[in-house]
């Protein structure tokens, strides 16, 4: 389906075409009616959560990781002992800070210094809340240095979306959105359209 969408109204109206609600389209997403405001409501949660649950190609980012910590690396015994606030938790060597606009890590690997890893291993990581930042900090722990993220962004301009993606948006949207407007048997339609839509887009990222 290719669509020709620019703002989040253009989503908007979409959907309410689709699950077949009968009332005013939407101008602005923020001009105060009832179907706006709970459009608003919605809108960037349902919008993350799809972008999240697939690895759409136009969402991928790879970034060089900036460093926060590191692990001691003669270990941890008096007078280097352990210390939070410049040593990443135990047992990682390294700690990154986390992008703004990261939804999901989908991978961690080396950054190339002569010669590309054609066969590349799988790392493991993990993601917490740095406390000992003030405020808590998100924070990426793994033991590569140099590290390169892989991640999926929040892409909020829907002019860089791809037209299965936004297909998928606009079915879960409508999910949500069908019960309050138009009632519970259209509601279940909508189930079954964004199940319908969802099966396409994996299909088309496989």
């Amino acid at each position: 389906m290719a669509l020709a969408l620019s703002s989040p109204s253009d989503i908007v109206n979409l959907t309410l075409t689709r699950i077949g609600f009968k009332g005013d389209r939407v101008g602005n997403l923020y001009e105060g009616s009832m179907v706006a405001k709970l459009c608003l409501d919605i809108f960037a949660q349902t919008r993350d959560e799809v972008l999240r649950n697939g690895d759409w190609g136009f969402a991928e980012r790879t970034v060089n990781m900036t460093l926060l910590k590191t692990a001691n690396m003669g270990g941890y015994f008096p007078p280097n002992q352990w210390d939070g606030n410049v040593n990443p938790r135990p047992p990682f060597l390294f700690e990154y800070a986390y992008p703004d606009d990261c939804l999901k890590v989908r991978s961690i690997k080396s950054a190339p210094l002569f010669v590309m890893d054609f066969d590349p291993q799988p790392v493991v990581f993990t993601i917490e809340n740095d406390k000992y930042f003030t405020p808590s900090q998100k924070v990426v722990l793994c033991n590569v240095p140099d590290a390169m993220l892989i991640y999926t962004a929040s892409i909020t301009d829907p002019q860089l979306w791809e037209a299965d993606f936004t297909d998928a948006f606009s079915a879960e949207l409508g999910l949500r959105l069908a019960p309050t407007l138009v009632g519970m048997d259209m509601a279940k339609f909508e189930a079954a359209d964004a199940a319908q839509s969802k099966a396409k887009a994996d299909t088309t990222q496989g």
